[in-house]
């Protein structure tokens, strides 16, 4: 009976070997394929900011119009925060805690308004609109990031 019972024993321990081993595996591989995931959703917001970015950012857009020109600095405070909203996707993906698919579509839906302000041309659309979509913009910024950094 000894013997069989130091089988009993045996055949235990590497079950519990093997089951561990299943366990770290199945937690561990979908936080590997995920962070693949969230580098090329991250590679792919930059991408979108840049599109804008290249074209001079919202600054350079409200620099260029001279009626805006005096309240540029907004612009220049929404290009940094298009950058942060991004960088703070980017910090999500590096924690334990990813971002959620919502977090993406919401930052994406920003940048997108962003890349629209550029289509508004004076004179198909009165200056004071324009500074109102940049004003909004600016407020979705503002709330998107207090959402993000909590």
């Amino acid at each position: 009976m000894d013997e069989h019972q130091g089988n009993k024993a045996q055949l235990l321990t590497r079950s519990r070997i093997f089951y561990s081993g299943l366990l770290l595996f199945l937690l561990l591989i979908p936080n590997a394929v995920f962070a693949d995931a969230c580098k090329e959703t991250t590679m792919d917001l930059r991408a979108s900011l840049e599109v804008s970015q290249g074209r001079g950012g919202i600054w350079g857009y409200m620099e260029k119009i001279s009626d805006l020109r005096n309240d540029s600095m907004i612009g220049f405070q929404v290009d940094g925060k298009l950058q942060r909203i991004i960088v703070l996707f980017e910090s999500q993906c590096a924690k334990l805690k990813k971002p959620s698919a919502q977090s993406f579509k919401k930052i994406e839906s920003i940048l997108g308004d962003a890349r629209m302000i550029f289509n508004l041309r004076p004179g198909k659309i009165s200056v004071k609109d324009i500074k109102a979509k940049i004003d909004s913009l600016h407020a979705d910024l503002n709330k998107l990031i207090q959402e993000l950094d909590s």
